[in-house]
């Protein structure tokens, strides 16, 4: 009986009525629906909290790809998140976004307000199945690398990319310009490859020329460039050294 009455006490007690929460690493989620989802699972009383059970609640929300909880009498309770960091969005029966490695989180709804998530560079010529495998990984990250040799040029300021393409055979291509056009780069040499294709691109619109396709994917001479100019119908795929 003394047990638990001090039970009782320490229950009824508001020196342990939970009064803080300390929430470190939110970026995407939101914190209000935490801080709900927090109040619905935890309880009122620091001591009815169960970590694990928060944890794993926590585990559902969208972008959690981590979560840590700690109770710290006696009034607050510290919750730590890793997030998943948007990095593409995949296109496989719908929208999902996906991050560095491959991990795909989030199916994006056009009707929810995430506005923001759609600007991230489409990926295509991969599934979801195949992002869980070392191989499709393996792809992505050839994309990833090709799209970040593109921004870090500044190529994207005057070709903003739209999509990766990336295939087995073909190796990566991206998709840049209003107009959509399609540079095929193949594999590795990124930096290379795209000097080529920036002097490329210079030269065609000296004669207003808008290329439906730039392929700068030849294994060993990277002067080798085929372009094909968005004109007519009739018009026959152009060869030629690109310009120094």
């Amino acid at each position: 009986m003394v047990i638990f009455q001090g039970h009782s006490h320490l229950m009824d007690s508001d020196y342990f009525s939970l009064t803080y929460v300390d929430v470190e690493g939110l970026v995407y989620l939101d914190e209000q629906l935490l801080l709900e989802t927090a109040e619905a699972v935890g309880g009122e009383h620091i001591l009815e909290v169960q970590s694990e059970h928060l944890e794993a609640a926590f585990a559902t929300l969208p972008f959690v790809r981590d979560v840590s909880v700690q109770r710290r009498l006696p009034d607050r309770l510290y919750i730590e998140i890793v997030e998943y960091e948007p990095a593409v969005i995949i296109v496989d029966e719908g929208f999902w976004l996906a991050d560095h490695r491959g991990e795909v989180f989030l199916r994006l709804d056009s009707s929810a307000p995430q506005g923001e998530f759609w600007q991230a560079p489409l990926l295509t010529g991969l599934t979801r199945g195949e992002l869980k495998t070392d191989e499709g990984r393996a792809q992505m990250q050839l994309g990833l690398d090709a799209y970040a040799h593109y921004k870090a040029m500044g190529l994207e300021q005057h070709d903003p990319l739209s999509e990766i393409r990336v295939d087995a055979l073909l190796g990566v291509s991206l998709v840049v310009g209003e107009a959509g056009t399609e540079v095929r780069l193949g594999s590795g040499r990124w930096r290379e490859r795209l000097e080529r294709f920036a002097a490329v691109r210079r030269s065609l619109s000296l004669h207003g020329i808008q290329p439906a396709y730039v392929l700068i994917d030849h294994e060993s001479d990277l002067n080798r460039v085929a372009v094909g100019p968005r004109l007519q119908p009739q018009d026959e795929e152009v060869g030629f050294s690109a310009p120094e």
